[in-house]
């Protein structure tokens, strides 16, 4: 099933056949605070492209609509997806994402905004576009 699909508002055009097969997803707190969740990439050439498809579809995304709705979805696997719908646009960000994550997540999500951005494995670890450089879409969904 499409988010928003059914909802006697027309069509809704989907967009997200961007990530990777099988991209596994991180999430960290930074501040303490706000969400930061995005897929785990290889290489940090690989994430920086995918971090900046990312804010192009969401500045063309944020040009039709400034108000959106985040809908998660239950796959078959048991996994979630996690899209971010408005404007008759629905994009899938995240997919994959493991219960115990997405419950993190959830939590977390309870001030209605997040960072979307990419992570690397890189030699001291995973890191985060959105600290590394300043990578990152955020995302206020009023609830």
């Amino acid at each position: 099933m499409v988010p928003g699909n059914g909802c006697g508002r027309g069509e809704v055009a989907v967009i997200g056949d961007f990530l990777p097969e099988g991209t596994e997803v991180a999430l960290v707190m930074l501040g303490g605070k706000i969400p930061a969740i995005g897929p785990l990439i290889d290489s940090r050439r690989e994430a920086l492209s995918l971090a900046r498809h990312y804010m192009k579809i969401i500045d063309d995304l944020s040009g039709r609509s400034r108000s959106f709705q985040m809908v998660t979805a239950r796959q078959g696997d048991g996994r979630y997806s996690i899209f971010l719908q408005g404007g008759g646009t629905v994009m899938k960000v995240l997919c994959n994402v493991d219960e115990l994550l997405f419950r993190r997540f959830r939590k977390a999500f309870r001030r209605g905004l997040f960072i979307l951005t990419v992570f690397f494995k890189g030699e001291e670890g995973m890191e985060c576009l959105a600290v590394t450089e300043g990578l990152g879409a955020i995302i206020f969904t009023p609830g």
